[in-house]
């Protein structure tokens, strides 16, 4: 009886042990993921491509992110596909950036390469451009107009020995060197008979051979003005950049973005254009570039520096008869100025050197103060490059 009543015992001692063993598990069953339960990693790409080439690619990330629960680093195809959704969303950054991550997996996708590299030259950003444009070169070296743009975007940097390089390995190859005259002939019977398209396809084609060629730009750009095309302000940019000490072009592109009543950039191309003036050809005539950033000015409902360039003017006129303390009352009066501050910079320059260095202490404190207000440092293709005398 004794011996009956402990199997009984242990028996219950069992029971209950495996009792509260599985007690966890049927008090708080897992919550199952039908997705991850039943589709792969594959699966789930597929889907989301699926629903991008349907159109609604907000959907797509429901199916993305679980993608990358499955793969926590995955693979060029997950970021090729999430930048395909961006981008139809309309958030384009956030695409480009996601194709960015892509090419970091996979380095021989040439064509996405080059599509980062055009869209950072459209958005005025060298830097980046430049990055992909190299990138780009160091899987297909010779590849010419590839050449060209990472001449043009190192100078715009600053970066004037490596513009030097791509230029002369440009200019190297002499194919067309005794076509010169002809394809000149050629390119403006084009702009006569306002074969706008013929004239713009031939410029382009041949402006790699001659990269320094002055003729190739004028005709690139009355080309492109002549079609309206999208492409007018890239080529005022090249013009612009590779003939860097030049005040007209600046002036030309300057009036271009006037036209497209973008006041503030335009500000900015004249003010290269006198700075230019200052300090390359001092001699010239500065009351047209006066004139474009008094207008500037104006346009963007500056009053007190309109008033300035007003006086300014009479004093590059007078500069040989102008005294110091005039000059001194003058800078004073409008002490925010951009412009009479670079030209006290110069007029000092060869009187004064405890005043030139002043001035252009006082210079560099302007642009500091107005720095985000005006952009100094971050609008436009030539914001890298200096502006002080």
């Amino acid at each position: 009886m004794i011996l009956r009543s402990r199997r009984i015992w242990q028996f219950s001692v069992l029971v209950t042990s495996l009792f509260l063993s599985l007690y966890p598990i049927l008090a708080e069953p897992e919550v199952i993921n039908p997705v991850k339960a039943f589709y792969s990693y594959e699966d789930l790409l597929r889907m989301a491509e699926d629903k991008i080439i349907q159109e609604t690619p907000a959907k797509a990330f429901d199916f993305l992110i679980k993608a990358k629960e499955l793969n926590p680093d995955p693979d060029y195809r997950y970021y090729n596909l999430s930048a395909e959704a961006y981008m139809k969303l309309g958030q384009v950054f956030d695409g480009i950036h996601a194709y960015e991550e892509s090419i970091k997996r996979k380095k021989d996708q040439l064509d996405l390469v080059l599509y980062i590299a055009d869209f950072y030259e459209k958005e005025k950003k060298p830097r980046e451009a430049l990055h992909y444009t190299k990138f780009y070169l160091e899987q297909k070296p010779n590849a010419k107009y590839r050449l060209y743009l990472a001449a043009i975007l190192s100078r715009q940097l600053g970066l004037e020995t490596d513009y030097e390089s791509y230029m002369n390995r440009l200019e190297s190859d002499k194919t067309f060197d005794s076509e010169k005259d002809a394809l000149q002939t050629s390119l403006l019977k084009n702009i006569k008979n306002r074969k706008w398209k013929e004239a713009d396809d031939l410029s382009l084609r041949y402006l790699v051979y001659f990269p320094r060629e002055e003729g190739m730009y004028e005709t690139l750009i009355l080309a492109r003005r002549g079609r309206n095309s999208e492409f007018l302000e890239q080529a005022y940019i090249w013009t612009s950049t590779v003939f860097l000490k030049e005040t007209r072009y600046f002036t030309r592109y300057g009036v271009f973005l006037q036209e497209k009543q973008r006041y503030l950039e335009a500000l900015s191309l004249f003010r290269r254009g006198f700075y230019n003036l200052l300090k390359y050809d001092p001699n010239s005539d500065a009351k047209e570039i006066l004139f474009l950033i008094r207008q500037s000015y104006a346009n963007l409902g500056k009053d007190r520096d309109t008033l300035a360039i007003d006086s300014l003017v009479k004093d590059f006129i007078n500069q040989k008869s102008l005294k110091a303390s005039e000059l001194e009352n003058h800078v004073a009066t409008y002490r925010k100025n951009r412009e009479y501050l670079l030209f006290s910079i110069y007029w000092f320059s060869t009187r004064d050197k405890e005043k030139t260095n002043e001035y252009r202490k006082r210079l560099r404190e302007r642009d500091m103060e107005f720095e985000e207000s005006e952009f100094l440092r971050v609008m436009g293709p030539f914001a890298a490059l200096p502006q002080e005398l």
